[in-house]
């Protein structure tokens, strides 16, 4: 008899060591599947579906005009909501999906999806810029229409999670990850993913031990099974003894603390006295009071398509994104934050349009420019809240010039509409760019001149660097932050930074890695932007490295990652100290 496998080995993620009982993620409601060659009885029936939709999503934004008529800030918002009413009774839109429904014998979800998806390439082609910017606006109605095809919308499977589960799952999207109760869940492990994937991030901002890439756990777990989840070593036990649960208690380690933490009044310094500057990564309003009573320097990085990923059906409006801002610069009360402006699609928050290849596609900075209108929204919101603290902007996916030039166009743009409201703009804030593709790493030479600061995001520009794509468990062994050409423009950008006199911070992963903390001071850098639980410890390490020893650590793992000996790399920074 073959003895049932019990220890699964993935990615941790982030760490801790917890036991409790198995929830595993339902998949979320599926769209409605697209037919073709419908019988005549089917093509009634798909009539019904789309009239149905077509009257619930009228009275729904009906309802939002009702809401909001009254509201002096909500003018805006009617005003694109009247528009989208119009257009949804435009009878030549309605003939379109009709037509593919009786002529075509498709069904209303198929039909709807091709209808909208032309139109909208058709309003994206009109040279008068008024109607291009409405294509979003097509897309939205879309999204509308097609989640109220459904007669009887079922409740989503995952709305009510028992208390202290560990979460076990094929994979869960960064916007599933962002709504889920997140109170309930002492760990999470996941089949797929890699340790740089936004689930994973937001899971390592909330501290929960999280283990990813265990490749088929999925099948070999069911609800209420008892399991032993460690996360530091990247290790689950479906079959625990009572040596092991004694040993590794009941709780997280992380969590498990009961030490009041005492702020740090005192400036970061390293050893040898040279300053240093821990901010925090954030994806919620949530954390911003923790990481100011916790002694965060600023916030490095705020993602705000995270902030705003609840926004299913209808993208937050410049009034909700200004009032989202404005809290999180007073409850920092001066110190600096840095708004990442809308980083769409990839693996995270829809760009409204299927892609081969969603990495190398329509996201970031390039959706933006794509999307004007859109993208001018949220830096009015960013120009209205920068008088309610010490702000800075940060454009993500940069790889040419033209995308900051063309950027500070529309920006100075939105400085004049606002001055027009009456709305005058004196303070500068700083905008800088994410460098996270191999083309702005090495173009920084000319793209300094354009710009105030740089942040780099490792976690994308190592899977451009390398080819690999950061979330494939296939090749997630490639995907490894010591290989030196990763090491080598690392420093690089340090150093063109710092001839150029630029600030120069790390916001990716790699930042929250206590390990990595001492390669990086002697890399170069002295800014660093990590996730709130594990800021403590890369303080603390900043606090017990010199400078000196931080640069010839850096030499000594450049030349072992140059002869890719990566288990002597993890060996030696495990032993160095001071």
């Amino acid at each position: 008899m073959v003895e049932e496998k019990s220890i699964f080995k993935g990615i941790s993620a982030y760490p801790g060591v917890v036991y409790g009982q198995v929830y595993k993620w339902r998949p979320p409601r599926k769209k409605k599947e697209s037919r073709t060659a419908l019988t005549p009885e089917e093509i009634k029936i798909e009539l019904d579906l789309f009239k149905h939709s077509l009257d619930r999503t009228e009275s729904e934004l009906a309802e939002i005009v009702q809401k909001h008529s009254q509201d002096p800030n909500g003018r805006e918002l009617v005003e694109i909501i009247e528009s989208q009413i119009v257009f949804l009774n435009d009878p030549l839109f309605r003939a379109r999906v009709f037509e593919r429904i009786t002529q075509s014998a498709e069904s209303a979800n198929l039909a709807l999806e091709t209808t909208v998806s032309s139109l909208y390439d058709e309003f994206q082609a009109i040279p008068d810029e008024f109607f291009r910017e409405r294509a979003d606006h097509i897309l939205d109605i879309g999204k509308r229409l097609e989640g109220n095809l459904e007669p009887n919308q079922k409740t989503e499977p995952n709305n009510h999670l028992p208390d202290n589960i560990i979460l076990i799952a094929k994979e869960i999207t960064p916007s599933e990850m962002i709504t889920i109760d997140k109170s309930k869940i002492k760990g999470i492990a996941t089949d797929f993913g890699g340790k740089t994937g936004h689930m994973a991030i937001i899971a390592r901002n909330f501290g929960i031990p999280t283990i990813v890439g265990l490749k088929n756990i999925t099948s070999h777990t069911e609800d209420e099974d008892y399991v032993l989840l460690d996360a530091t070593k990247g290790l689950l036990n479906r079959f625990p003894s009572l040596e092991d649960i004694k040993l590794f208690g009941l709780q997280s380690e992380i969590k498990s603390s009961s030490v009041p933490f005492q702020e740090d009044t005192k400036d970061l310094r390293t050893k040898d006295g040279v300053p240093f500057s821990i901010k925090v990564n954030i994806d919620s309003q949530e954390e911003v009071q923790a990481a100011f009573e916790k002694g965060a320097a600023g916030i490095g990085l705020v993602r705000t398509e995270i902030l705003f990923i609840q926004y299913k059906e209808l993208k937050p409006t410049e009034e909700e994104q200004f009032l989202a801002y404005k809290q999180i610069l007073l409850k920092m009360e001066g110190r600096p934050v840095t708004f990442r402006v809308w980083d769409i699609g990839a693996d995270k928050m829809e760009n409204g349009y299927e892609e081969a290849n969603p990495f190398l596609g329509s996201r970031g900075i390039r959706y933006l420019l794509r999307h004007p209108h859109f993208f001018k929204e949220q830096i009015r919101a960013l120009l209205r809240a920068s008088e309610f603290g010490t702000i800075q902007v940060m454009l993500p996916m940069i790889t040419t010039l033209s995308e900051i030039l063309q950027t500070k166009v529309l920006w100075e743009e939105c400085v004049e509409e606002l001055k027009e409201s009456g709305i005058e703009i004196n303070k500068k804030i700083p905008m800088g760019i994410m460098v996270e593709t191999p083309a702005c790493a090495l173009n920084l030479p000319f793209l300094g001149k354009h710009v105030d600061f740089y942040s780099v995001g490792t976690n994308d520009l190592l899977q451009y660097l390398l080819a690999v794509e950061r979330n494939n468990h296939v090749v997630n062994d490639l995907y490894n932050p010591w290989q030196v050409v990763f090491l080598l423009l690392l420093k690089t950008i340090a150093e063109v930074a710092k001839s150029q006199k630029k600030p120069i911070s790390i916001c990716g992963e790699i930042g929250s890695d206590p390990l990595f903390t001492p390669v990086l001071l002697g890399l170069g850098y002295r800014d660093l932007s990590c996730a709130l639980p594990l800021m403590q410890k890369v303080k603390k390490r900043v606090a017990e490295t010199t400078v000196w020893k931080a640069k010839l650590l850096a030499e000594q793992v450049l030349e072992l990652a140059g002869e890719e000996k990566f288990a002597e790399i993890d060996s030696l920074v495990n032993q160095t100290q001071g």
